[in-house]
C-alpha cells in the first residue's frame, strides 16, 4: 500500500494534465485524495491485524499475561499504527512535494523537471534495493522499505525545493504554499481517525467488518455533515469534512492558523472520545 500511494501520487502530474485550466489545482486535489484513501486503507488493514487477529488467536493472552493492562496494549497497539501511518504519510507528501516541483506535464517538457523526476525515481530504488538487502540478512522488508522511503523521498524534496529553477539555491519555505502543507496535516489527523475507529472496531468484528465499518465511518460522517451543515445540530455532528479542505484551495480560498488550529483540536477530542470507547470495549472482552 505504501508503493501504490507513492506510484498514485507520483503520476499525480500526467493526470492533471488533462485538465481543462488549473492543473496545479487538481494535481493537489488528486494527490491528497489518494494520500486519504490509502492511508484509510493501510490503517484498517493493520488495525484489524494488529489486535482483532490477536485476539481471534488468542495470542493477546501472552501479552495480557505480563503484568501490563489492557489499556496499556490497546494504547500500545495504537501508538505503533500512528508510527507506521505517519512514516507513509510523510512518504507520500514528499511525493506530492516532489509532484508539485515538477508540475504537471504537457507536449514538452520544462527544463528543469526532468532532474525532478529522476531525482525520484533514484529515492525509490535506492530505497527497494536497499530494503531488499537488507531482507537477506533477517530484516523485515515493509519496515526497511517504510523507513527508507521516508528519508529518501523527504530528502529529495527538500533538495529539490532547494533548488530554483534558474539553478539557483532557495529556502524551499519562500516557494511553497503552506496550505498545501496545513492540508496534507489535516489529511492525516482524519487517517489517524479512521485508524483509532478501525481499532475500536477490532476489539469486537472480525476483519472484513472492521474495514466496512471505516468506510462507513468516513461516508456516513460526510454525507451527514453535508445534510446538517448549517443548523445547529452541524457543531455536535462527527464530521470529517473538517478536515477536508481540498474543494476550499480548489476554489482559491486559505488556510488561516485558527481554522487549523480549531480542526485539529475536533480531531483531537474526537480521536481519544475514539479511543475511551476502543478501552471500554477491549477491558469487556473475553480473550480467554
Amino acid at each position: 500500500m505504501l508503493l501504490v500511494g507513492i506510484g498514485l501520487v507520483g503520476i499525480s502530474p500526467l493526470l492533471s494534465a488533462f485538465a481543462l485550466g488549473d492543473e496545479d489545482l487538481l494535481l493537489v486535489d488528486i494527490s491528497l485524495s489518494t494520500m486519504l484513501a490509502c492511508g484509510l486503507f493501510l490503517g484498517a488493514f493493520t488495525a484489524a491485524s494488529s489486535l482483532g487477529d490477536e485476539i481471534r488467536r488468542k495470542t493477546v493472552m501472552v501479552l495480557l499475561s505480563k503484568p501490563v493492562t489492557r489499556t496499556t496494549v490497546l494504547l500500545g497497539k495504537f501508538t505503533g499504527i500512528a508510527l507506521a501511518l505517519s512514516m507513509a504519510q510523510l512518504s507520500w507528501m514528499a511525493t506530492l512535494a516532489l509532484a508539485i516541483r515538477h508540475r504537471s506535464i504537457h507536449s514538452q517538457l520544462v527544463e528543469d523537471q526532468a532532474p525532478v523526476l529522476w531525482v525520484s525515481i533514484a529515492a525509490v530504488l535506492i530505497s527497494l534495493l536497499h530494503a531488499a538487502w537488507a531482507h537477506r540478512r533477517g530484516a523485515s522488508f515493509p519496515a526497511v522499505l517504510s523507513r527508507n522511503c521516508m528519508v529518501t523521498l523527504v530528502a529529495a524534496a527538500i533538495g529539490m525545493w532547494c533548488w530554483g529553477p534558474d539553478g539557483s539555491f532557495r529556502w524551499p519555505t519562500s516557494e511553497f504554499d503552506s496550505n498545501i502543507l496545513w492540508a496534507m496535516l489535516l489529511v492525516h489527523e482524519g487517517v489517524l481517525l479512521l485508524a483509532a475507529v478501525a481499532l475500536t472496531a477490532s476489539t469486537r468484528l472480525p476483519t472484513p467488518a472492521t474495514i466496512a465499518l471505516s468506510l462507513a465511518t468516513l461516508f456516513s460522517s460526510v454525507v451527514v455533515g453535508s445534510l446538517l451543515r448549517g443548523s445547529g445540530w452541524a457543531r455536535w455532528v462527527p464530521d470529517l469534512q473538517r478536515l477536508w479542505v481540498s474543494d476550499g484551495l480548489i476554489r482559491g480560498g486559505q488556510l488561516s492558523a485558527s481554522t487549523v488550529a480549531w480542526a485539529s483540536l475536533w480531531a483531537g477530542v474526537t480521536l481519544c472520545s475514539v479511543l475511551c470507547l476502543g478501552v471500554a470495549l477491549f477491558a469487556r472482552r473475553d480473550v480467554s
